[in-house]
């Protein structure tokens, strides 16, 4: 029995080693020998580090309006545009003319309106009337309940009519039936004219886009596993726009493309514009990353065998030290690396030092 159980220890003791060793150690930093000369003839730059403070994630950005602060005029009949009151870029007031055009079918759904309004007042006169002879006691019940059926049927259409022409936003017409001013439905500035004068339009087709820029929102597009660590009042930052922004919500879904979203809104604008796309920095409140993070460029940090690596410029060459990459996007990286925060980094020549670290091995 003794014997059994040194052996079965031995057996245990020695798959536990086993596994252990199965455990990929993180590589040691390896010297590349190159002097000034190699270095220029190989085309090698470099870049500093940065310290990222505190957590620090790159993602990318949309900068947008929030929700009912930007919308689109649309042609609602098909016609031709005659004038144009404002132009991309201008600031208008709610109310304001943006354009005039005419239209065929708006002289049609006018006159039907009008016919609906004259119909209204022919059968409200004839409830009146009938009110007045079934009080006299000459005609019967009947004949006003019929009355007041047309009557309401007269309404219902005219209604209908006034309906179809305020939700076209063209009003009441001013002598000609055809012709009509589209308006602006909100105080902002004009971001998109996609008409000009003469052009014929279908019906739908966007003509002007007017957004609200007093307040501006980055719609943020985040991997899943980011995303279910951020929060509502996060701190997000804009340094190439000199901008900062709030976390306001957070999708815990993902997309067709599996990336998350979230929204911020802006606190400071700085010099953001609506529809571009741009890098951001996102500042996690709870810290998960550690110590020694760095922000370097995207382009400084290399694949090797499964591991990151970057090229530390030295007195004699380089260092091709293991890294530990905790967000990158197409410009930046923010690594966890044991590296001095007076170091450079490899920006170019990148394959040339790649081939010595593949000697090295």
């Amino acid at each position: 029995m003794s014997r059994l159980l040194k052996a079965f220890s031995s057996l245990v003791l020695t798959g536990q080693l086993c596994a252990f060793a199965q455990v990929p150690a993180t590589p040691p930093a390896k010297a590349l020998a190159l002097n000034a000369q190699q270095q220029a003839a190989l085309g090698i730059q470099l870049a500093p580090v940065q310290p990222a403070l505190g957590d620090l994630w790159l993602a990318s950005a949309t900068v947008s309006v929030p929700p009912g602060k930007e919308v689109s005029v649309t042609a609602p009949y098909p016609g031709v545009i005659t004038r144009i009151d404002a132009g991309l870029g201008d600031s208008v007031q709610a109310g304001a003319a943006l354009a005039s055009w005419s239209s065929p079918m708006l002289a049609d759904v006018r006159r039907q309106s009008r016919e609906a309004q004259l119909e209204a007042h022919t059968a409200q006169a004839a409830l009146q009337r009938d009110q007045a002879l079934l009080a006299e006691g000459v005609i019967p019940a009947a004949r006003l309940q019929l009355s007041q059926n047309k009557f309401q049927a007269a309404e219902a259409a005219r209604l209908a009519r006034e309906a179809e022409l305020r939700s076209a936003g063209t009003g009441a017409a001013n002598g000609d039936y055809a012709s009509a001013t589209l308006r602006s439905p909100l105080t902002g500035s004009v971001v998109d004219v996609a008409v000009s004068v003469g052009q014929r339009v279908d019906t739908g087709a966007v003509l002007f886009r007017v957004a609200d820029t007093r307040q501006l929102q980055l719609d943020v597009v985040l991997s899943p596993d980011k995303a279910a660590q951020l929060k509502v009042g996060d701190a997000v930052s804009v340094p190439s726009r000199a901008a900062k922004a709030v976390l306001s919500g957070v999708s815990r879904g993902v997309d067709a493309t599996q990336q998350a979203k979230a929204r911020a809104r802006v606190t400071v604008p700085g010099s953001l514009r609506t529809g571009e796309v741009l890098s951001v920095q996102l500042h996690p409140s709870s810290t998960t990353s550690g110590s020694s993070a760095w922000q370097v460029p995207a382009r400084a940090v290399i694949l090797q065998q499964g591991q990151s690596w970057v090229f530390v410029a030295t007195a004699k060459g380089f260092e091709a030290t293991p890294v530990r990459v905790l967000s990158s996007n197409d410009d930046q990286s923010v690594i966890q690396a044991p590296i001095q925060a007076a170091s450079r980094v490899a920006v170019t020549g990148l394959a040339s030092l790649r081939a010595l670290l593949q000697q090295g091995e």
